[in-house]
C-alpha cells in the first residue's frame, strides 16, 4: 500500500522552487551611451535619465562632424562642446566615468562630489590626438575612478574643441539606438577626401570637431 506523501515532505519539494522563482534577475551590465538617435545639433539636456547634461551638443557624420579628423568610436553620432567646457551632473552618485575623447588642444577630466569639492582629475595624453594631428590616435579612452562623483566635468579650450563618444558610468543606460558599429566608414573614401579639400578652403576646419 503506497503511502501519500505528507504535507511537510510536499512544502519541502515545492518550497526551493518558489524560491528559486522569486529570487531576483541579475541586474543588467552597465550600457554605453552611444548618442545614436538623436538628430545633429540636438543640444542635450535632461535626454538621459538621471543625468543633466550642459554644454553639450550631437554632431552627427555626413552632416555636421568634421570627418576624418573627428570619427565617431562608433555609429555616426558624438558630442562635442560648441562653448567652453562641458559636464554631466549625476542624479545617483557614480563610481566611475569613462569615455571616448578626440580633442585639439589637450583635454581634462575632472571629477567632484555633491559638495563641489574635486575628487579626481585625469589628462590626456597629448594636446592633440584629431586624425593628422601628428599625436596619438583619436578616441582615446579615459577613465576616472573615485567615490560619490556627482559631477564630471570635460574641459579642453574654450569652444568647438573635443568630441566624446561612449560613455559609460555605474546604471548607465542607452536610449533606443541603431547598430553602434562604426557605421561612419560606410560613408566612403569620397566623403574623407571632400573633407579634406574643405579643409583646405576653410580656416582651421582640420582642427574642429564641427565640419
Amino acid at each position: 500500500m503506497k503511502k501519500c506523501l505528507s504535507m511537510w515532505k510536499l512544502s519541502a519539494v515545492i518550497a526551493p522552487s518558489i524560491i528559486a522563482l522569486s529570487l531576483p534577475v541579475a541586474v543588467k551590465a552597465d550600457q554605453t551611451l552611444t548618442f545614436e538617435g538623436f538628430a545633429s545639433d540636438t543640444v542635450l539636456t535632461t535626454q538621459y535619465a538621471g543625468i543633466d547634461f550642459n554644454g553639450a551638443q550631437i554632431l552627427t557624420a555626413g552632416v555636421s562632424l568634421n570627418i576624418p579628423a573627428f570619427p565617431p568610436h562608433s555609429g555616426t553620432n558624438v558630442i562635442y562642446n560648441p562653448s567652453g567646457a562641458m559636464s554631466l551632473t549625476f542624479s545617483t552618485p557614480i563610481s566611475y566615468f569613462s569615455g571616448y575623447v578626440t580633442y585639439n588642444m589637450g583635454m581634462t577630466i575632472q571629477a567632484y562630489d555633491s559638495a563641489n569639492n574635486l575628487l579626481g582629475t585625469v589628462d590626456g595624453s597629448a594636446t592633440a590626438n584629431y586624425v593628422g594631428s601628428g599625436g596619438p590616435p583619436p578616441n582615446e579612452l579615459l577613465t576616472i575612478t573615485e567615490p560619490d562623483i556627482t559631477t564630471v566635468v570635460l574641459t579642453g579650450g574654450t569652444g568647438n574643441n573635443f568630441t566624446l563618444d561612449d560613455v559609460m558610468f555605474p546604471g548607465s543606460v542607452n536610449l533606443n539606438a541603431p547598430d553602434a558599429s562604426p557605421t561612419w566608414l560606410l560613408l566612403g573614401a569620397g566623403l574623407a577626401g571632400l573633407a579634406l579639400v574643405n579643409a583646405g578652403s576653410r580656416k582651421f576646419a582640420s582642427l574642429s570637431p564641427r565640419a
